[in-house]
């Protein structure tokens, strides 16, 4: 085989899957509360306390959750949102780097990428006296 050829073909194969190179599968998000150490939810699976950091899965959307004694829940939902480097699959004629784009996930950006919420306190509701 031709080396040309050979080099062309290599990046042709390389740039069929614009977002997958560039933009990768998964995203990490910000949470955090005020106060912090809440109890983090995501999609029913716990992930810890509050401020992290956590690398979530671009091809689906997410609820959010938090939890913290004394304090109202918080929920929230990361949407996924197509991706500007999606557009760069024109590049190769957009029909394989689209395919592999849309089974990887990567096509997608999620939205918030930081969520900072302060957190509500709790109603105490007194107990009616009887006189």
């Amino acid at each position: 085989m031709n080396t040309k050829l050979f080099f062309i073909l290599m990046i042709a194969i390389a740039i069929s899957g614009c977002s997958t190179l560039f933009n990768t599968t998964t995203e990490i998000i910000e949470l955090r509360t005020t106060p912090e150490n809440a109890k983090i939810t995501i999609n029913g699976k716990r992930y810890g306390t509050t401020p992290q950091y956590i690398n979530l899965q671009r091809a689906e959307n997410h609820l959010v959750k938090f939890e913290l004694d004394g304090y109202e829940i918080y929920e929230t939902q990361i949407t996924q949102r197509l991706s500007y480097w999606l557009w760069a699959n024109s590049l190769n004629g957009f029909v394989p780097g689209l395919l592999i784009d849309w089974y990887t996930g990567s096509m997608y950006n999620l939205l918030p990428d930081k969520i900072n919420v302060e957190l509500t306190p709790q109603k105490v509701i007194e107990p009616i006296k009887k006189k």
